[in-house]
């Protein structure tokens, strides 16, 4: 299916749903967007905007009960996208929840229909998963670009999709990828979304495809990855029984934050992994979550088979909890997940397209605590503002509010100070006016002192030196934002990384 929006709920977003109470929304698909009669399962792209405070957000059948797994999960202010596969009811509802109050987005891209036993087009055929497009380190694309990605090879002309997950890496502004069959027109619909520069998401999902492949659009500019785990057959294909999708209502398979096959509340550690054992076999779609991971990746592959150089997952630290959707080919033995960093993992269960698993034949990842133990960064916090705007009274100058883009730029910076764990310097200031959306200026320092007082601290640096306090009471200013992230080495030690972005919009 060409990507179709189902429902926004921003006050410009029209209609396309009924809102059941302040947090979740049902929607009707009958009639709509081209979904045949008769689906049971929904291929989607789910977006969070602008959410009041950190949650997550689940999709599930209008007929059932809320389940207790999640399919997006993001901080306060983010946009936030991930793909899935979500049952409906035999009506064609399913619902929406956020844990709390955000504006959603739903783009439908493909629909699930009962067929009989062996049929040709719409059937999942698995591969080893492979990077199909990296355009690093020298074809950046522009805001406002586009890649034409070719199918991969092997795969026919007449494919009607592939399953990959799409990775932005280095992203030059805020912005968000439409990814759609080459040669067609771009529809009104996002795969992912990105709110700052220099950052790193990725989205799994089903993505349609035409002869010439698929074109992605970036509105904000980046390097694009790209890794394939399979296709969909198109009418041309031979009849089978395999690759037939059969959706579930979600489970939760495994969560290493209780008891996992690593044991009761054991993460992955450092370059180590965990074995998902699966009876089921064939491929299995499900959304895996890292809690609580230091910035890096993470990858699924079928369980004892050599690790693919594809990523599945982008944790960014910081007690970041990132989602993706995936559909992977299992072994007999099941799926192993392998982390790079530190990281406790989630995995839920969407559905299973029929087929042969592979034959596992080497050993699962080992997971072994690293000799020293990671250093820990806490959340963003953003103190200081009343004292800013007493001296800026002082002044005779206009008070500052908070621009949630400055707010943004401002705990980024805080926590890359916070992660070299060095001295300080500044963020370049280009990247960062085009982030915030106008000229800014910044102040960093850094302090040894207790969390508790850290802060004070750090405004006391700034109000006593002259360059810093011409920044808090220079008139031109209007926005600001406040970010500060506290580094607790092994040992205990922490250091206080504050950085200060100041915008005239």
């Amino acid at each position: 299916m060409q990507p179709c929006r189902l429902a926004d709920t921003r006050p410009d977003g029209g209609n396309g749903y009924s809102r059941v109470d302040p947090q979740t929304i049902s929607i009707s698909t009958l009639n709509r967007c081209g979904i045949p009669t008769g689906s049971t399962a929904l291929a989607v792209t789910l977006t969070v905007v602008d959410p009041a405070a950190e949650g997550f957000l689940t999709a599930w059948p209008g007929d059932h009960r809320l389940p207790t797994v999640s399919n997006l999960n993001f901080q306060a202010d983010q946009t936030r996208a991930n793909g899935t596969i979500t049952k409906i009811d035999d009506l064609g509802r399913l619902r929406v929840y956020t844990s709390v109050p955000a504006f959603v987005v739903v783009d439908v891209v493909g629909a699930f229909v009962p067929q009989g036993a062996t049929v040709a087009a719409g059937r999942f055929v698995p591969s080893t998963s492979s990077r199909l497009f990296d355009s690093r380190p020298n074809n950046i694309v522009a805001a406002g670009g586009s890649v034409t990605v070719p199918l991969p090879a092997g795969v026919p002309a007449g494919a009607i999709a592939l399953a990959l997950n799409i990775t932005v890496t280095e992203s030059t502004q805020p912005g968000f990828v439409t990814a759609f069959p080459a040669g067609t027109p771009m529809p009104t619909a996002s795969a992912l979304n990105l709110d700052w520069f220099d950052q790193t998401r990725a989205a799994g999902g089903i993505f349609g495809v035409s002869a010439q492949g698929i074109t992605l659009f970036l509105s904000g500019g980046g390097h694009v990855v790209v890794d394939y785990s399979g296709y969909f057959t198109g009418p041309s294909a031979s009849p089978s029984s395999d690759g037939l999708f059969s959706v579930v209502d979600p489970v939760r398979l495994m969560d290493t934050r209780q008891t996992s096959p690593l044991g009761v509340g054991v993460p992955i550690y450092p370059q180590g992994g965990v074995e998902l054992p699966l009876s089921q076999r064939g491929s299995m779609a499900y959304n895996v979550t890292s809690v609580d991971g230091d910035a890096g990746f993470i990858r699924g592959y079928a369980a004892g088979t050599p690790q693919p150089d594809t990523s599945t997952l982008n944790p960014q630290g910081q007690g970041d909890i990132v989602a993706n959707f995936a559909i992977t080919q299992t072994s007999d033995h099941g799926l192993d997940f392998w982390s790079q960093p530190q990281t406790n993992l989630v995995v839920d269960l969407q559905g299973w397209f029929s087929g042969p698993s592979v034959t596992a034949t080497i050993a699962a990842p080992t997971n072994r605590a690293p000799a020293t133990p990671r250093a820990t960064y806490s959340k963003c916090t953003h103190e200081g503002l009343d004292r800013i705007n007493t001296e800026r009274r002082r002044a005779r100058v206009a008070a500052l509010v908070v621009n949630p883009a400055a707010q943004a730029t401002a705990c980024a910076w805080a926590l890359h100070l916070a992660q070299l764990a060095g001295g300080i310097s500044h963020s370049v200031a280009a990247p960062r006016d085009a982030e915030v959306g106008c000229p800014t200026g910044e102040n960093v320092a850094f302090s040894t002192a207790p969390p508790s007082i850290a802060v004070p601290q750090l405004m006391d640096l700034w109000m006593a030196s002259p360059p810093h306090h011409a920044n808090i009471v220079f008139r031109g200013y209007v926005g600001i934002g406040l970010g500060y992230v506290t580094r607790t080495d092994a040992t205990g030690a922490t250091r206080t990384y504050g950085s200060t972005t100041f915008a005239v919009c």
